[in-house]
């Protein structure tokens, strides 16, 4: 019996892949540093929502593990990846030297992905975020122990700039950006703790508030330079005016369960459902929006917001139109 949706996830969904079409459309400003605070980390927040623990010692258990949250994702992000590099070769009329190379860069994956691939990191760590963290919760039964080492990985993950002794296609990066996993699982587990503890506070209104409120003091400082915070997870940089460890355990969360609760409010609306069908439609729309912003571009449409819905809303028909051919599961960020 398949479970019922929490619409306001969905909602939150929306607002994140929305948030991250949005990032992309825009050149760099304080608009984009203020939505890489938290449009990946929420990601990550809400996969952790649906991990529960295994039999650490059961074989069987793994392997249900592995075929329901890592092979079709697997699939789904090697097919996507082989056609966008081949969309990509013929708009720009590359040459087989081009295919070939940005074809094998979807096996080492990381930070050597670019152009319409570049958001497909987030596949690459977030499958290898959930495996921790699902390893962790399974084999550490208490869950201060649990929290403390995620805490100790999440500083360990501000202790250094870049990976600097490895360099794979140009990039100093290791393979899959597999570090960047000390701090995505970090929010990952988070995830996972509220969710299976008491989510329900974030259904009650003066929490809301107080997050929102929170929020909106923390952008009203940025923006008047009492402090200095720029934060992207693909390119592991993290430049602050407070301790890193401090700023990365708060404003993330602080910004991501601020869109929790402004997403069910949300969902007490009547037109709701609207964005909670974008929600349900987030991975497609995370693998094609690239594509689909720079071909608008081609077609000559400058305007940011025209862009964005036509990032969106494309997938999101390509979907429609593929239900009838073959049977929609949903994608993991869609469960």
């Amino acid at each position: 019996m398949r479970k019922k949706r929490i619409e306001w996830i969905d909602i939150a969904k929306a607002y994140g892949i929305i948030a991250v079409v949005i990032g992309h459309a825009l050149a760099s400003g304080n608009t984009t540093h203020i939505i890489y605070w938290w449009h990946m980390p929420l990601f990550f927040i809400i996969g952790g929502f649906f991990l529960k623990p295994l039999n650490a010692k059961k074989i069987t258990d793994w392997q249900r593990f592995f075929n329901k949250r890592l092979y079709r994702d697997l699939l789904i992000y090697f097919m996507a990846g082989i056609g966008l590099v081949l969309l990509y070769s013929i708009l720009y009329n590359k040459d087989w030297q081009y295919l070939v190379n940005h074809l094998s860069r979807l096996i080492v994956g990381g930070r050597t992905l670019n152009l319409y691939t570049s958001t497909f990191w987030f596949i690459n760590v977030y499958l290898l975020s959930i495996t921790a963290v699902t390893l962790l919760i399974s084999t550490v039964k208490s869950r201060w122990w649990q929290l403390a080492i995620v805490s100790a990985l999440l500083f360990a993950g501000t202790c250094y700039d870049k990976i600097d002794w490895l360099q794979l296609y140009s990039f100093k990066t290791l393979p899959w950006n597999a570090d960047i996993v000390l701090i995505a699982a970090f929010f990952t587990y988070i995830g996972y703790l509220v969710f299976h503890t008491n989510y329900r506070w974030l259904e009650r209104p003066l929490p809301i508030m107080g997050i929102l409120l929170t929020a909106g003091t923390l952008i009203g400082l940025y923006l008047n330079h009492y402090f200095n915070f720029e934060f992207s997870m693909k390119s592991h940089e993290i430049q602050s005016s407070l301790p890193k460890i401090l700023m990365l355990a708060t404003i993330p969360l602080i910004f991501s369960f601020g869109v929790m609760g402004l997403s069910y409010l949300t969902s007490r609306f009547e037109r709701s459902f609207i964005l909670a069908i974008i929600g349900q439609h987030t991975m497609i729309i995370m693998y094609l929006h690239n594509a689909l912003l720079d071909i608008a571009g081609m077609a000559g449409i400058e305007n940011i917001a025209t862009k964005v819905i036509i990032a969106i809303i494309v997938p999101m028909l390509i979907t429609l139109i593929k239900r009838p051919v073959t049977h929609n599961r949903s994608l993991y960020l869609d469960s």
